[in-house]
């Protein structure tokens, strides 16, 4: 009775043994996931780029506090009292940043279902540049800075609209990215 009982328990410290080996085997040998990898870039280029570029263009601003269009139209506005200046600083130490941040986005590789929100953040990173640029020709052109001007005020909001976009486009990627990861 005991070798039989023996080697029932052997068999079945066998199969848990054989389990666990198999499991860790698919687990070990399931593909990496291409997400985590993508969502470190995604994140890192907004930090290089993105948050650069605001962080030279808003100097001492706490960029957490800028919530919302009207927040970062002031920002802008508080630097650009002397316009030619502040147009000046934001053309040589800051636009590199946007320009930096095309590059690698047009030649990131990502999942079809991606694609939509990754060509959003590129059309964003774009919208930022074309406003940026027709905003720092205004300024070189004007002697005060007038939040009031209808010009004035177009291309910031402008300028406002490509930031907003850009943070959905980020956001949108992110959450993608996060319910892959979580599957």
């Amino acid at each position: 009775m005991r070798s039989g009982r023996g080697r029932m328990i052997a068999a079945m410290v066998g199969v848990v043994v054989a389990l666990v080996g198999g499991v860790a085997w698919l687990t070990m040998s399931a593909p990496p996931s291409e997400y985590g990898p993508l969502g470190r870039q995604i994140n890192g280029m907004r930090q290089d780029h993105f948050d650069a570029f605001w962080g030279c263009a808003l100097p001492r601003a706490d960029l957490r506090d800028i919530t919302g269009a009207e927040a970062l139209l002031e920002a802008i506005g508080e630097r650009a009292a002397r316009p030619h200046a502040y147009a000046e600083h934001v053309r040589s130490e800051c636009v590199v940043h946007l320009d930096e941040h095309l590059p690698p986005l047009t030649l990131l590789i990502v999942p079809d279902d991606l694609r939509t929100e990754t060509e959003h953040l590129r059309s964003a990173v774009e919208e930022q540049r074309t406003g940026w640029r027709a905003l720092l020709e205004h300024l070189d052109r004007s002697e005060t800075f007038d939040a009031e001007d209808a010009t004035t005020r177009r291309l910031l909001t402008a300028v406002a609209h490509g930031w907003y976009e850009y943070k959905r486009a980020h956001s949108a990627l992110n959450t993608t990215i996060r319910s892959h990861l979580s599957e």
